[in-house]
This record gives C-alpha cells, sequence and structure tokens, in this order.
C-alpha cells in the first residue's frame, strides 16, 4: 500500500486495500519461500490473494522503462503504446508457458482487441504491475484461459503482484469423495415440468460433477492448439463452483 501510494504500483483492487478497507484478511493458507496465498473477504465476497514473490521488488523489472530512465527520457510518466504493451505481454507469455507465438495468439488477440477499443497509453505503475503479475506462471495460465473455458478459476481483480482469484471449494483426499457435497449450499433450481423451485440432491449432484469433470478433461486435451500437462494432481488442487462446475 505503501508503494500504492507512491505510484509505484496500481491495479483495480489497490483503492479498496489500501483507502477504502473493503478488503477484509481472513488467515494465511500458505507461506513458504516467499510466497503468500492468504483467505480474504472484497466487499463481502470470499477471495484468494496470492503472489509468488512476497515484495514487488523481487520481480525482474520491465527492461524497457529501465531503458528509457537510462536514456534520459522525460521520467515521472512514460508511456507505452497498445501494441507495445501486446508485443512485451505475449514475449513474456511466450517464455512463463513455453507457448510458440505463431501457433497461440490467443491472449494478444484478445488483449489487443481490448487495447484498441481502449486506445490509450499505459502508466509506468500499470506496466510495471502487468509485468510482475505475468512473470507468474499461475497468474498468466489462469488469465490465458479464463477467456477461452469456465473450467479454471477466475481472476477477479490485482494490487501491483497480488491477485485475487474466485475461492472455491476444494477438493480434499479424506473422504469416499473428491468433493463434500454437504459443503455445497446450493440454491434451488427450477423445475422444468412444474415451475416451482427444486432443490438438487445427492443422487443428482454426483453425475452432473462427474459430467463436468469429463468435459474439462475433454476440453483440456482437445481443444487448444498447445498441449496442457497437468502436474501435482491430488484431490486439494480442483475445486467446485456452487453451480457444480
Amino acid at each position: 500500500c505503501d508503494e500504492y501510494q507512491q505510484g509505484v504500483l496500481t491495479g483495480d483492487l489497490c483503492e479498496d486495500l489500501c483507502v477504502a478497507g473493503r478488503v477484509e484478511y481472513k488467515r494465511c493458507l500458505y507461506y513458504e519461500n516467499g510466497k503468500k496465498v492468504m483467505a480474504a473477504s472484497w466487499r463481502g465476497v470470499p477471495i484468494v490473494l496470492k503472489s509468488k514473490l512476497e515484495n514487488f521488488s523481487s520481480y525482474e523489472a520491465l527492461a524497457l522503462l529501465e531503458y528509457q530512465d537510462a536514456a534520459g527520457g522525460a521520467g515521472g510518466e512514460e508511456e507505452l503504446s497498445p501494441l507495445d504493451v501486446v508485443f512485451y505481454a505475449t514475449l513474456e507469455i511466450k517464455n512463463s508457458l513455453g507457448l510458440e507465438t505463431g501457433t497461440n495468439l490467443t491472449l494478444p488477440r484478445l488483449w489487443g482487441q481490448k487495447l484498441k477499443e481502449n486506445e490509450r497509453t499505459y502508466s509506468r505503475a500499470e506496466l510495471a504491475s502487468l509485468w510482475a503479475l505475468l512473470q507468474q506462471e499461475e497468474y498468466t495460465f489462469l488469465r490465458v484461459l479464463q477467456d477461452l473455458t469456465q473450467h479454471v478459476a477466475k481472476i477477479l481483480g490485482s494490487c501491483g503482484h497480488f491477485y485475487a482469484v474466485e475461492y472455491l471449494a476444494a477438493g480434499h483426499a479424506w473422504d469416499q469423495h473428491i468433493f463434500s457435497l454437504e459443503e455445497l449450499t446450493l440454491s434451488p433450481s427450477p423445475s422444468p415440468w412444474s415451475g416451482q423451485e427444486k432443490t438438487i440432491t445427492a443422487k443428482d449432484m454426483v453425475p452432473r460433477v462427474a459430467l463436468s469433470f469429463l468435459e474439462m478433461v475433454k476440453h483440456f486435451e482437445n481443444d487448444f492448439s498447445h498441449r496442457l500437462h497437468l502436474c501435482d494432481i491430488k484431490p486439494e488442487n480442483f475445486a467446485i463452483r456452487k453451480d457444480l462446475t
């Protein structure tokens, strides 16, 4: 928050986190070698705040900004064009995920369209924050895929090097079921034949969860121009939404 106030970093989460007090810390979920994962509440919505490294300064700086400084630029508010942003983001994604930009331009295309619509340049704080986020493989992976599939956790916002993802019920290994159906307090869904609300029973839930899981596997296996390798497979690394996705 000190760095946000100084204009070093920024993000759509910063104002609520550092000024308005709308982000409430709940508990630490993981902390090792600088990696931090925290449960929090953002405007009443449960989220998970994550960063691969503890400090913003631990991330590699955007070389172009340093070059501009060394070249004696105007300083303060150096700006890059939208095309520059797309180009450098594409290179970082390629390095981070091992994708060939010639065969997978999905994210640059999406971002390119959004940037053209905005038709604006980006401040040093925005570029530095984006660069820190793109150096985190999980952020990049989720950001690439969240526009293409419902089977990854949604990124809800960020502040500097920390990003917020939706809080979901995780799987566990100590029961016969991966997911505890009792924990999923489902809103009743309309019954197509009666027009009245019908509460989903455990008998209905199990096949819906199984079909969604199979859909995810088929989707990841067949629908991308690059092969996905899921590592560290264990129940705790899968999650479920209230709609049984």
